[in-house]
Parts: C-alpha cells; sequence; structure tokens
C-alpha cells in the first residue's frame, strides 16, 4: 500500500490542532480523517479502518485511554498502531499509555519534522505488519516456500522435537508424572499458561527450552539491542517476540516459545535469505517489560540483581577464604561443590567486561581489599571491591588453572592464555591473554579480552584524515618495501594494519602473518601462532616463510636485531612488509633500527612510510556541547579564526562520562630521497628527521592530526593533550592552517607533500614532480611495455596499467643520461655489485653499492626511484640499450 493512500485518523477536541495536523499530513501525501469527540472517533471507525490513530489522551468527554480500550477490542483494529498525543508531562499517565501498546507517545507542541518522521516510522511499520499478517494466513506461504526464499539456519523445531522435550520435563521431574496426561495434550502456545498453574516459574521452562534445543537463554536484554524498526508492535506483543543486535552486528530474534512452528516459519521467511539466521530464549516478563518501555525499572533490577549477587558471593567466599593467614590454597576444580562461588564469580568478572566493551581486565591486591578494574575506551575504571583482601589467593589460583599456569609459583611473572568457551555455558567465543606479577600485597592479574570473532573495520573507519588515507592507501600498494606501526600498547596497532591487509587481500597475492598472538581471524590470510614452548618465535618464522613463496607478510612485532635484520632483507627482496615496533613516534623508528644495530643505508632503503598512531576517545555525539574557543585554546592550536569546539558532558548513552568509543590519530612519515640520504648520515637525531619530514614533506605530526579531530567535533581538546605532547617546534601543517583560515571548506588531496615555493622556481618544482614516486598497484595482469624512447628492446613489466607511468619514462631517462653518458665505468662497477647481491645479499655489497651511488649524485643516486633496490633493477633494465 502506498504512502498516498495511507488512512490516519486524527481524534482531538482541539479544533486548531485537528486542523494544522490534518493539514500537514495531506500536504505530506497522506489522507487524514477528522474526530473531535468519541462519537465522531466511533463512526468514522466502524465505516473504514485507518493505517495509524493520532489521539489526544486528556477529550472533555472521555479519556483517551478508555477509548483506546474500546478500539482494542475490534479484532479488525487491534493492530492498528496508535500514536497519543499530550500536553501533561506526567510520567504515570505515559506509562499507562505504552503499557496499554500504544506505538508512541508525542508531547505538544509538537514540531512539525518531528510528527511527520514518527507518522512515517509507524506507517511502515504497519504496512510490514500487514506483510506478516498476510504470511501467518498462508496468502504468500506456498509460493514463498518453493522460491527457497528462507534464511538458512541449522536450528530446526518439529512435533517430533516437541514431543520428547514434553518426556525431558517429566524425567527431571519437573513436571510429575500425575500432571504428564495434561502435559501431553498441550499444544506449544499452551505451555507457559500450563506452567503457571503448575507452579513451574516461566524463567525455568524458557531455561529448559533453551538448554533442551541448545540455543543461548537471555535473562537480561538490553533495551539498546532491541532493533525497535524490524517488527511492528502489535507483532512483537502477539507473538511475543524481539529483533535484537548482538555485539557483532548480526540480528538475533529473541522469542519465548521455539517450538510456535507458524512463527519460526514466519522469520525465516521475513529474515532475508543472505544474512545469518539466530534464535534465543526469553522469558514472557522480560519481552512484555521491554514493549512497555519499562527500561528503566529494568537496568535498575538488572544493577540490584548483580550487586546481590556479588554480596552472595562474597560472603560465601568469605567463608571458605577468609582466613587471615591462610598461605596456602587448594586446587581449584570444576566439580568442587565448595569452589563453585569461585568460578561463578570469575565468570562473572569475565562476562561483565566482554559485555561493557572492555579491553583488559585488571585484579589488583591492595592492603585491604582486592580491587577490579576494566580498560574501557582506553581509561581504567574501577568496578567493584572485594573483601576481605586474602580473596586475592584463591582468585589467581582459579585463573593459573584456566590459563595453564603453575599455581604454586608465586615468585614469577607468568603469561597464559584462557579459550573462554570451555569454562562458561554462555554462547561467547574469546580468548584472554593472561599476566600475573608478584605484588607487595599479592599477584596481580591482568587479563586482555581477545575477541576472535571481531570484525576488521575498513580504513576509513579507523579516523584516517584525507590527506593521511590517501597516503598510506597509496603505500599500502607497493610492490615491495617496509611499513611500519608505532607507538604504545593499546594504541590499534593491530587493527589497523588488519584493516590495510583486509583491503589488498586478493586470490591473486599470498599473505602470511606471524602473531603472537592471533588477535583477529582473517579469511584468505595466512596465520601464524608464535609458539615460544617450541622454539618457534618471530625470526625462526619469518626465515620460514621467505621459503612459501609469499608476496605480502606481517610481523605482529619487531623485538630483536635478529627479526629487524631479516624483516629488511624480506624487504628489499620483492616483499611487501607489514610490522610494529614500540616508539613514540614516526621519526623516531629510524633511531631505534639504528640502535638495534642495523646499517642505517638498510632502513633508508626499504622503508615506504611509518604510521604513528594513538587511540584518543571520542566525544558522545548525543551530549556533547559546542562552545567559542577561548584566547589560550586559540594559541594552542595557533589560529586567530572564531572556532567552535566542543566538550563532554555526560549522558544516559555513554554513561555520564561525556566520550563513548574510541578514534585513531596518525602520523604519516613517507621519506623521500632527501630524507633518505639523511637517515644514511651518522648521527642524524630524530628531532632533525621529524623538522625535515614536516618541511620539505608537510608532513600531519600526531599533535596536529589531534587538532584536526578537535575542530571536526570528534574530541576534546583537553584529550588531544592528555595523550600527545606539543611539537617542539612550528610543525602546523599548511593544509590543515588552510582549513582554520577558511580558505579550504575541503581537504586538500594528500599528494600535496610539497612546501610552497617562490614563483622563480616554479620550473624546478615541475622537474621535481617528473620525478616523484608514483604507487605501484598490485594486480595478476602485468603487461609488457616498450618505452620507444629509450630503446625498443628495452621491456618494463608495470604491476598497475597498460601503458608505462610518465614518471617512469622521466627516471629512466634521467638514469641513462648519468650513468651511461657520464659514468660508463661506474655502470659496470654498480652491475656488477648488483649481481652479487643478488646471489649472496651480503651487507657489505650493499653498503658499497649505496656509497657509490653518493658519490655520483651526492643524494643517494636513485633519482626518484624509491629505494636502492629499485634504481638497481632499473639500471639492469638500462643494460639493454
Amino acid at each position: 500500500m502506498s504512502k498516498d493512500k495511507s488512512v490516519i485518523l486524527v481524534i482531538d477536541d482541539d479544533p486548531d490542532f485537528l486542523d494544522f495536523t490534518c493539514s500537514l499530513l495531506a500536504t505530506a501525501g497522506y489522507l487524514p480523517l477528522k474526530a473531535q469527540n468519541r462519537y465522531e472517533a466511533m463512526k468514522i471507525l466502524r465505516q473504514s479502518s485507518p493505517h495509524l490513530i493520532l489521539m489526544d489522551i486528556n477529550m472533555p468527554d472521555i479519556s483517551g485511554l478508555d477509548l483506546y480500550k474500546e478500539i482494542q477490542k475490534w479484532s479488525r483494529l487491534s493492530s492498528v498502531p496508535l500514536i497519543f498525543v499530550t500536553a501533561e508531562q506526567d510520567e504515570t499517565i505515559k506509562g499507562q499509555a505504552l503499557a496499554m501498546g500504544a506505538a508512541d507517545l508525542l508531547s505538544k507542541p509538537i514540531k512539525a519534522d518531528e510528527l511527520l518522521r514518527r507518522v512515517s516510522f509507524q506507517i511502515q511499520a504497519y504496512l510490514r505488519w500487514k506483510e506478516l499478517d498476510d504470511l501467518a494466513k498462508g496468502k504468500w506461504l506456498s509460493t514463498s516456500q518453493g522460491s527457497g526464499n528462507h534464511a538458512k539456519t541449522s536450528f530446526q523445531t518439529s512435533p517430533q522435537l516437541f514431543e520428547e522435550f514434553r518426556k525431558l520435563l517429566v524425567s527431571k521431574k519437573i513436571v510429575s508424572l500425575k500432571d504428564s496426561s495434561q502435559l501431553f495434550s498441550l499444544s506449544p502456545k499452551e505451555l507457559y499458561t500450563f506452567s503457571a498453574e503448575k507452579g513451574i516459574s516461566e524463567k525455568r521452562l524458557a531455561q529448559e527450552m533453551a538448554e533442551f534445543l541448545q540455543i543461548p537463554f537471555l535473562d537480561y536484554i538490553s533495551p539498546k539491542s532491541v532493533q525497535k524498526d524490524i517488527f511492528p508492535l502489535a507483532f512483537s506483543q502477539n507473538h511475543k517476540v524481539l529483533a535484537l543486535q548482538d555485539n557483532l552486528g548480526n540480528r538475533v530474534y529473541a522469542l519465548t516459545n521455539p517450538f510456535d512452528w507458524d512463527l519460526m516459519e514466519l522469520l525465516k521467511l521475513y529474515h532475508p535469505p543472505e544474512k545469518p539466521f539466530f534464535i534465543a530464549v526469553t522469558t514472557p516478563t522480560i519481552i512484555q517489560k521491554i514493549l512497555q518501555g519499562r527500561f528503566e525499572e529494568m537496568e535498575k533490577q538488572e544493577a540490584q540483581k548483580a550487586q546481590e549477587f556479588f554480596k552472595t558471593l562474597e560472603e560465601q567466599l568469605k567463608e571458605k577464604y577468609g582466613l587471615p593467614n591462610q598461605d596456602e590454597v587448594e586446587m581449584v576444580e570444576e566439580d568442587d561443590e565448595e569452589a563453585e562461588p569461585l568460578i561463578l564469580l570469575i565468570n562473572q568478572i569475565i562476562e561483565e567486561a566482554y559485555e561493557l566493551g572492555a579491553s583488559d581486565i585488571h585484579i589488583e591486591p591492595w592492603e585491604k581489599e582486592v580491587v577490579l578494574r576494566y580498560r574501557i575506551d582506553g581509561t581504567l575504571r574501577i568496578v567493584k571491591r572485594l573483601t576481605p583482601q586474602s580473596i586475592i589467593r584463591p582468585l589467581v589460583a582459579r585463573i593459573k588453572v584456566m590459563s595453564n599456569l603453575n599455581i604454586a609459583e608465586k615468585r614469577l611473572p607468568q603469561d597464559g592464555r584462557i579459550v573462554f568457551k570451555h569454562f562458561t555455558k554462555k554462547n561467547l567465543d574469546f580468548d584472554l591473554r593472561v599476566s600475573t606479577a608478584p605484588m607487595n600485597f599479592g599477584e596481580k592479574v591482568v587479563m586482555r579480552i581477545l575477541d576472535k570473532q571481531k570484525s576488521v573495520w575498513p580504513l576509513e573507519k579507523l579516523g584516517f584524515s584525507e590527506v593521511n588515507l590517501n597516503i598510506y592507501r597509496e603505500a599500502i600498494r607497493s610492490p615491495y618495501g617496509m611499513i611500519l606501526h608505532v607507538g604504545p600498547t593499546g594504541s590499534g596497532k593491530s587493527m589497523t594494519l588488519y584493516a590495510a591487509l583486509n583491503e589488498i587481500i586478493s586470490p591473486e597475492i599470498n599473505i602470511q602473518t606471524i602473531e603472537d598472538p592471533i588477535e583477529y581471524t582473517v579469511p584468505g590470510i595466512n596465520q601464524l601462532q608464535i609458539n615460544h614452548d617450541a622454539g618457534l618465535d618471530f625470526a625462526m618464522a619469518l626465515r620460514s616463510f621467505l621459503r612459501q613463496d609469499p608476496d605480502v607478510i606481517l610481523v605482529g612485532e619487531i623485538r630483536d636485531k635478529e627479526t629487524a635484520e631479516i624483516a629488511i632483507e624480506a624487504a628489499l627482496t620483492g616483499h611487501l612488509l607489514f610490522s610494529t615496533l614500540h616508539t613514540n613516534d614516526a621519526a623516531t623508528t629510524v633511531t631505534r633500527f639504528v640502535e638495534m644495530g642495523i646499517e642505517p643505508f638498510m632502513i633508508s632503503s626499504s622503508l615506504v612510510v611509518v604510521c604513528a598512531q594513538r587511540l584518543v576517545r571520542r566525544l558522545c555525539q548525543h551530549c556533547k556541547e559546542p562552545y567559542s574557543i577561548s584566547s589560550a585554546e586559540r594559541k594552542l592550536i595557533e589560529t586567530s579564526s572564531e572556532l567552535t569546539l566542543y566538550r563532554p558532558t555526560g549522558c544516559k548513552n555513554c554513561n555520564f562520562i561525556g566520550y563513548k568509543g574510541r578514534m585513531g590519530i596518525h602520523e604519516l612519515f613517507q621519506p623521500n630521497d632527501e630524507i633518505r640520504d639523511a637517515i644514511n648520515r651518522e648521527g642524524i637525531s630524530a628531532d632533525e628527521l621529524k623538522k625535515m619530514a614536516v618541511q620539505k614533506m608537510d608532513m600531519t605530526t600526531l599533535y596536529w592530526d589531534g587538532i584536526y579531530k578537535v575542530i571536526q567535533g570528534h574530541t576534546s581538546l583537553e584529550e588531544i593533550l592528555a595523550r600527545v605532547r606539543r611539537d617542539g617546534f612550528s610543525s602546523k601543517p599548511k593544509w590543515l592552517s588552510r582549513i582554520m583560515d577558511g580558505e579550504d571548506g575541503n581537504l586538500v588531496s594528500s599528494k600535496v607533500h610539497m612546501p610552497e615555493q617562490k614563483p622563480k622556481e616554479k620550473e624546478n618544482i615541475q622537474n621535481k614532480e617528473n620525478i616523484k614516486v608514483e604507487p605501484i598497484q598490485r594486480t595478476s595482469n602485468q603487461e609488457s611495455i616498450q618505452d620507444q624512447s629509450l630503446s625498443p628492446s628495452l621491456n618494463y613489466q608495470d604491476h598497475s596499467t597498460s601503458q608505462a607511468p610518465p614518471s617512469f619514462l622521466g627516471k629512466m631517462e634521467k638514469l641513462k643520461q648519468i650513468y651511461i653518458q657520464q659514468f660508463p665505468k661506474k655502470l659496470e662497477i654498480i652491475l656488477k655489485l648488483w649481481s652479487q647481491w643478488k646471489e649472496k645479499k651480503e651487507k657489505n655489497t650493499l653498503k658499497e653499492l649505496s656509497q657509490i651511488f653518493h658519490k655520483i649524485s651526492g643524494s643517494g643516486g636513485t633519482y626518484g626511484f624509491s629505494n636502492i633496490s629499485e634504481t638497481g633493477k632499473a639500471l639492469e633494465q638500462l643494460t639493454l640499450i
């Protein structure tokens, strides 16, 4: 049914409001019907069935609530959505309206756009209801079944299963033998009525169904997870079903009776066939409370229930482990009934942290108590204090058992791993990386949550500015070289690396990773887990990978000189290598390698880009507060413009913190020829390299990328100042200055790396652009390209296009002039050394080669090629001339 035929009945005793509303609806394409009282409304309803009713709660002749009760008695109108309109602010009346089944409630005065938005939503919901109602009546059932458009699911119910379930209830003595005959005469829809009569709680019945069918039981449903736009209210009320969204973005149908075959068929037909189909069981009371809008009551009850649970466990644990001088801890076994409170407590801590989105769990022994903290959005928060302090011993012992650690060893740190699905009955599949360490008042435990099912985000969702995103996307499509991500633990390095791999993944290339541990599982990538017990470390794995014909290699972390040397060798011999390092900024990466003992010329030859990053908290979009920039803040941002910034306030959506979620800030160090030459100079400092990158390449530092996020309103200035330091020199990028000064409303292209030059230097700029490094795209179609300007016999295989890039021709012409025309003897020596390097991979050979290049040109001699290795390959081609 189209929108222009949708009939809306408006019932209100105020003629002005009635005329205004009907005029607005008519203009929007609806067909409004007017009624000023109960008599007029009932007369219209006897003659027609509207698609939506808008009704005032307070009318002279009858209350809107009472009139709605009369309307609900008519079966043909029971599914028509109703929106109550009121000028009252009484929460009790609003609660009564929603409890009766009203679809929505609007408070006067009403904004026109808000009214139309709510009306459109309810009309669409009603049309979906009609579609489902037709399906239920069998109008489309046969055609849908024949077309094969069912959602695919491994979950099935049948009369045979229902028969077995009833037998199970009797065998477990949940239903007595005396009542069994009545039970076996019931239909599935009568189960809850029967259980209430026999004193069986609805929760017990729902749990038994879930356990029998091996599907999850939901004892609590967060109102935030409910997808309200999937089912009309009437459908959810009649069938006791809700559409939810889980942590992975999947749709889950929460229902009270999975043996309701008609409902199951409807859901399979209505569910998108290409998406996975998930079912969970809950109780009628929980669904009713959700539908009645009693969210706050449920949340308070849940909080109270959690407090009572912890209190009960604490009391039980005090009785068993509360002795102040107890030094020895017994082995904690799964089947030990006395240990059950401890097992429940550990599971509750882990499950709660996972549901809250925490990345780490800290269990810390203090002098008089044990403190439990979760790291959420990068910030640690105290969530619980446990007493007595001696409870730390059994807690640590239980965690050590779960992670296969030595419970007798308390003097040394230990590392382990928990596969949590082995210790819980809930449908949770994630691991925890466990670290224990002896502290002053006992052993501290830190558990990092590793969600293996977490999806990898695309690069554009990670907080890259448009400038940095374009640079990074060019870099990850290089045919070889080294791409490094640097920053402290928890700065998002792994997520960014996986996002990069996910972007370049292709059946034509072989991607292999070495990880400790494997944090994300990515289809199409060969992932290797480090095993220190078996002697498999990063260096050994990387050596073996070089014999596995890889195109792209990811090394989880470069920790020592041996791994660094092998990684650089791989990057110099035709492989694209990704890895991470712990440094404060991008330029410091170079000096860190030098400190490891790596030769500078090998570093300069292999680096493609270094990405330094941090994670900053994102302002809550529901409550962030705008304000005008102050004079002190104007100095920090280095602007004279009047800007609007945002600060946190706090609301229910962000748990009254003001921040919700995190995003990345980035610093991309992409060396050019001049910077590569500087890296080769002895004694060059990280600060000098950073200044050069800013001045020569207009690099955006971490601080200024953070300031850009502040200007955009994504985060606050205080958050940036808390995460990164200001640069010790003038480093503001020119593209950001133009935006802040209002000269450019959009982001400039990332290709604008070169600092502004005076007009008389324009010709030099053009020459430099001609030899600028162009990224080479990976593809399976590699075509030979002939450069007629050099020689008909010169063939060069380009990986991106069917025509040679102009910049490559310019670079080859430059090489021809320099090496063949001016230094023919040097060319022979260079080619001989290059041949030796390819055969033996001796560092001295490469160093000698670099020195010859340097003497000839004074700038590394690469003439626009990304590194010495690329230049050498080009020289090989020149020998054909």
